[in-house]
């Protein structure tokens, strides 16, 4: 399904829900230019492989997003998949006041337009977003701009220079002579004006603001003429009428605060990701989620505070393929400033997505970075011809059914997804099963009918709500022996059902969060840019804390300690062999 800005706030409740049901959701980002290195490819250390991928996330922009969602039907032993095309706004809309420069890179560009990208698609049907770096600058500028008038010695001050004096005379004359046209006024003013506004003007305007004289113009409307606005432009400043007349301090603030909410835009997702903060959405904006026959005992607030708490209380298993890159474009472009150091790096992805697996790595566990089954393509047609787990696409999101679009964000997330699902019941020893290739078109898959059950997955029964969750014990270092369970367990957690484990261990299933699968790949990402080729994310071992039998994920104390050719620790655990 294609998430563009003419349908994101309608679908925007619905992803967020799927989000905060899924087993796990798989990630493939597109961006606008990449890292370069002009030394031999491998050479490099992690950390300044680190340090030119973080300069390009500062540089360039993500331009596509797919993700694929994927729910566990434990009854039918399948999986279906749900994978979002996602097209982003490069530019932020001109009434935040806050300006955003981007860049395109020419090679990164030409790869894309070689694989269908429609680059006007951009700016016609892409989604806008705010970082918060950037949701902050919008504030900050709404406060400067509404605040009650503080520096008035300030603006005093330059108003006894003569030259501002003549220049303030002007815009108010300008002002006056707007407001006063009545009917045949125009919907804005410039100042100075354009051209096509009647031609140079009359009182002595110079054709371009510096950014003083801007300063003056925004300052002058807001002393003395408080029912109007200014939007600053590159050499100009634009004055509109406001709609509803002079407005006080905090009633400004309010409308800013609306308009920033507005045009958060993709950044719900990647906050709802990284379990961050959604406090500040809506709960109006969940109400697609209401169904006429609904318990009416669960109302729209009801629905919006359970979602927003299941994100908090658990994010989502996150998968990639070789999404080291990916992870800090998406930290860079939506969450926050990345770090210098590379260990600091680690620490915040591991804090902000707990558990993570990276297709590229189950690929190339016998280490050949050679081997052309590891990209995404290769690898699936690898794996064609395996026909278990039973994966199924949502006939709502039917678009990759019949178009192999690669490396479009979304048909690649969902290949990660295909993988995946498929390599954590075949891989062997590290190894990828033989006799299984195939071409694309042979991979397997059924389509699965939409089921809105909403309030079954949000309000699961009491006796779902107290399972030990796995996470706590094998992700977290520093967990107490009695710690505590979340209200809610992830979607893989082992609930003890003898049914579940029994298809665990036909192939029917996946493992559960806990199982040796996860012990021994979970929070491993492949870097073939650099010296080490491989990073852990977290805990690189199982956990430490204890050798009793550990009932949450039914292995044995032997499991405790990783094989032989398992990667072991290194350097405070960033590094794997």
């Amino acid at each position: 399904m294609d998430l563009t800005s003419s349908n994101f706030n309608y679908y925007l409740p619905w992803v967020l829900y799927e989000l905060a049901t899924c087993s796990f959701v798989s990630l493939d980002l597109e961006m606008s230019g990449i890292a370069v290195s002009s030394k031999q490819q491998g050479s490099r250390s992690l950390q300044k492989h680190y340090e030119e991928t973080k300069a390009a996330a500062e540089k360039y922009q993500v331009l596509q997003i797919g993700m694929t969602v994927c729910h566990e039907d434990r009854e039918k032993g399948s999986y279906t998949l749900k994978p979002y095309n996602i097209l982003l706004n490069p530019c932020l809309d001109r009434n935040l006041n806050v300006n955003r420069d981007f860049t395109f890179m020419g090679w990164s560009m030409d790869f894309l337009a070689g694989h269908n990208f429609d680059v006007g698609a951009l700016f016609n049907q892409g989604i806008r977003y705010l970082s918060r770096a950037e949701e902050n600058l919008v504030r900050e500028e709404a406060v400067r701009r509404w605040a009650p008038n503080t520096s008035m010695k300030d603006i005093e001050g330059r108003m006894r220079d003569e030259a501002n004096v003549r220049f303030l005379q002007a815009v108010r004359l300008e002002i006056n002579a707007w407001t006063a046209s009545g009917k045949s006024r125009t919907s804005f003013l410039n100042i100075p004006p354009s051209s096509e506004m009647g031609g140079p003007s009359r009182h002595g305007l110079p054709s371009d603001l510096d950014s003083s004289q801007k300063w003056l113009v925004h300052n002058l409307v807001k002393m003395e003429y408080p029912d109007m606005k200014t939007r600053g432009m590159p050499t100009f400043v634009q004055i509109e009428q406001r709609n509803g007349g002079a407005m006080k301090f905090d009633e400004r603030m309010r409308e800013s605060n609306l308009r920033i909410r507005k045009h958060v835009g993709f950044r719900w997702i990647a906050e709802a990701l990284a379990g961050g903060d959604l406090s500040s959405l809506d709960a109006a904006v969940f109400q697609p989620l209401m169904t006429e026959d609904q318990d009416p005992s669960i109302t729209v607030e009801t629905i919006a505070n359970r979602v927003k708490a299941r994100l908090q209380e658990n994010r989502p298993v996150l998968v990639g393929h070789n999404s080291f890159t990916d992870l800090v474009y998406l930290y860079q472009s939506f969450l926050g400033p990345l770090p210098n150091k590379v260990e600091d790096f680690i620490f915040l992805i591991h804090r902000t997505f707990p558990v993570l697996m990276d297709t590229k790595y189950l690929a190339t566990l016998d280490f050949d970075s050679m081997n052309p089954s590891s990209s995404l393509e290769e690898l699936n047609k690898t794996l064609a011809k395996i026909r278990n787990p039973k994966i199924e696409v949502d006939s709502l999101f039917s678009k990759y059914l019949y178009r192999k679009n690669i490396h479009e964000a979304g048909y690649d997330s969902m290949l990660t997804a295909i993988a995946f699902l498929k390599m954590s019941i075949h891989l062997d020893d590290g190894k990828l099963p033989k006799g299984k290739r195939g071409r694309l078109e042979d991979i397997a898959y059924g389509i699965a009918t939409p089921c809105n059950q909403v309030v079954q997955d949000l309000f699961p029964e009491k006796n779902l709500l107290h399972v030990k969750n796995p996470f706590t014990d094998f992700f977290d270092t520093e967990v107490e022996a009695d710690s505590q369970t979340l209200p809610t367990p992830m979607a893989l957690a082992d609930t003890e059902i003898d049914e579940v484990k029994q298809k665990v261990k036909d192939g029917v299933l996946i493992p559960r969060l806990g199982d040796y699968f996860w012990r021994a790949y979970a929070n491993k990402l492949r870097v073939f840019g650099a010296v080490e080729k491989t990073v852990c994310f977290g805990p690189p071992n199982p956990s430490k804390r204890s050798k009793r039998k550990n009932k949450t994920s039914g292995l044995g104390a032997d499991h405790d300690t990783p094989k032989k050719d398992q990667p072991a620790a290194k350097a405070d655990l960033l590094i794997c062999d």
